[in-house]
């Protein structure tokens, strides 16, 4: 990867990590250090609680990384399902779930801020698997109570087991959990032009199709903007991954068209789950290499 193109994913990251802070501004998600991971998983996830299955929170446990680079670890849990904030609203639109937010007034940095709770921690939590071996690295919650380990080199490889447990907080303790890495899906469709840029059409349905996808996993594609007058929109589709395509509706992608845009570009990736509940919290496991590519919607 030419260091040009790693600037332009790491920007694209950043980009869609913004509108997770956008769209979690005044809900009771854990805070901290959301990224594409936390953005994806955050609109993917269904559902979170349910009180039939006596579960009225959510967790994220997430292993990522870059095709060639930057593996992330992040996790955070809720005791509470997510509320979408006041300056966003959602379009669900079948597999695809569009979310676009005004820029957030500047808060007076006073009493408010102060009182803001942290999210619940569980811990401790143990790594394993990958770069952290058999034996396993600890990771303790940051102040905002969300978890989060960083690396420039990549910290997994497609087919390894990747671990983690926790010693217990608020959030209980429970005993290791495993996910297996995917294999890194070929985009054929859409495509990016010589320079790097991928032009995608919002007036029709956008095909979306891959190589190397697996029975059981999922193909999470991201499409990101972010606007000149601070607000953002971010359209999130999944997908059984072993067909090998999709299809995003036109209503998607409409919203992402602002003749105001700044940044935008897509993001995708293969994923297989482990779900698994802790107490009330119904948690979220998973492994990806992310790919990306700037785009411009018209």
């Amino acid at each position: 990867m030419t260091l040009a193109r790693s600037l332009a994913l790491a920007l694209l990251v950043a980009c869609t990590a913004l509108v997770v802070l956008l769209v979690a501004c005044g809900s009771s998600k854990s805070g901290g250090h959301p990224g594409t991971d936390a953005a994806s998983d955050a609109a993917t996830v269904d559902g979170g609680g349910d009180s039939g299955s006596g579960t009225t929170g959510v967790g994220v446990v997430t292993f990522s990384e870059l095709t060639d680079a930057q593996g992330t670890f992040f996790a955070g849990f809720s005791e509470s399902v997510p509320m979408l904030a006041a300056n966003c609203t959602a379009v669900d639109a079948g597999p695809c779930v569009t979310t676009s937010c005004t820029k957030v007034a500047p808060s007076d940095a006073g009493a408010g801020d102060a009182a803001a709770k942290s999210a619940p921690s569980a811990g401790t939590l143990t790594l394993t698997g990958g770069v952290f071996g058999s034996k396993g690295s600890a990771v303790a919650p940051d102040n905002g109570g969300t978890y989060l380990y960083a690396s420039p080199a990549t910290i997994f490889a497609p087919g390894d087991t990747l671990g983690v447990s926790a010693s217990g907080g608020a959030i209980p303790a429970f005993p290791e959990q495993t996910v297996v890495a995917t294999p890194t899906i070929v985009l054929t469709a859409p495509t990016a032009a010589a320079g790097g840029k991928m032009t995608i059409p919002t007036a029709q349905p956008l095909v979306v199709s891959w190589t190397g996808g697996q029975t059981g996993a999922r193909t999470v594609f991201v499409a990101t903007a972010l606007f000149t007058t601070g607000g953002a929109a971010s359209t999130t589709c999944t997908w059984d991954a072993s067909p090998g395509t999709g299809t995003v509706p036109s209503a998607a992608l409409k919203p992402l068209a602002a003749a105001n845009a700044e940044t935008s570009g897509v993001t995708w990736y293969q994923s297989a789950d482990n779900q698994f509940t802790v107490g009330s919290v119904a948690v979220t496991m998973s492994a990806r290499v992310t790919q990306g590519s700037l785009a411009t919607f018209q």
